[in-house]
């Protein structure tokens, strides 16, 4: 138990000491460098300058575009068909191909700045097939598709893992909101990205990097061997948006009426995204392993009803404990 406690305080101070070495090495909150382009990353430069009006698709994103509908059609194929052990299948696709091969586009630090900086390209309609997910199923691209969050569970080894403690995860989740409000209203007052090249892996799918974005990756791999995703629920931004809009998708994983309260589900989710049957849509990530997990096949998605079920909708919840068991 104290090896596990150690390992939890260590994994969370690491966290802290990340989070302060970017705003050190970024100037948060510095009124010298707040107004200024940060010119000296390699990474992503070019897309955070004004585009050029010769063309609506610029740095291949219309090839992007096609990518992330197809990877989306695969991730919604998988969900609808239960087919939950193809999922890691997916994932190393995402992080060969969106990854390597693309360059890791949609850097989740970034991303939540260009729409502001690039809505006139392309960008906003790579921009638009997470937000549509995030509204219709739920974080479909943080569980499917985002290369950055499938090299994190890739490297995840479950018999390692250590749990941090719920009061504590609460707090260091806070972290990506306040990252996530910060980039906004400064990319709004100032009209320049920053931090480009610092989501952890960048520097890898980019091959390149400074000792800073380097030393950022190389400890966010580490400590995705023994914590799940960590980068995902501590500090990244676009996460963060798509856990708000997630709130509002039209369906949802539920336990029906057969569930007998055994709580695996809660114990199986590497997420904490549920709680005896009870789904977080917000951090759930759609990975099915709860689904995998229920002796009685109670857990599916189902559309979303507003409001107290009628009378009527009880047939219809009786019918849906029925589907989930085929």
């Amino acid at each position: 138990m104290r090896k596990i406690a150690a390992g939890v305080i260590g994994g969370a101070l690491l966290l802290i000491l990340v989070v302060g070495s970017v705003l050190l090495a970024d100037g948060f909150g510095s009124q010298s460098n707040f107004g200024t382009t940060d010119e000296s990353h390699t990474f992503q430069d070019s897309e955070t300058q004004p585009s050029e009006k010769t063309s609506y698709f610029i740095h291949e994103q219309g090839l992007k575009l096609i990518l992330l509908g197809l990877f989306s059609v695969l991730a919604i194929g998988i969900i609808v068909f239960r087919k939950y052990k193809l999922r890691r299948w997916l994932l190393l696709a995402s992080v060969i191909v969106l990854g390597f091969v693309m360059g890791g586009f949609l850097c989740p630090v970034t991303a939540v700045q260009n729409i502001f900086l690039k809505a006139n390209t392309g960008y906003l309609l790579l921009f638009l097939v997470p937000v549509v997910l995030a509204l219709t199923v739920g974080r479909l691209f943080c569980g499917y598709i985002c290369p950055f969050g499938a090299a994190q569970e890739l490297l995840h080894i479950r018999k390692l893992a250590v749990k941090i403690p719920p009061r504590w995860m609460n707090v260091l989740s806070k972290l990506r909101y306040v990252l996530l409000v910060y980039l906004i209203v400064r990319v709004l007052v100032t009209g320049t990205a920053i931090l480009q090249g610092y989501s952890p892996f960048k520097p890898l799918f980019s091959w390149g990097g400074t000792p800073m974005t380097i030393g950022i990756t190389t400890l966010f791999a580490l400590l995705s061997v023994f914590l799940y995703r960590p980068f995902c629920r501590t500090l990244c931004p676009l996460g963060a948006f798509l856990s708000l809009l997630s709130r509002f998708s039209f369906f949802r994983i539920r336990a029906n009426t057969s569930c007998v309260s055994c709580n695996l589900c809660t114990r199986e989710c590497p997420n904490n995204a549920i709680d005896g049957g009870t789904v977080d849509a917000s951090e759930c990530l759609l990975c099915g392993e709860c689904v995998g997990i229920c002796p009685t096949s109670s857990l599916c998605i189902e559309r979303r009803r507003f409001g107290k079920m009628e009378d009527t909708d009880l047939a219809a919840s009786a019918q849906d404990d029925h589907e989930c068991r085929k």
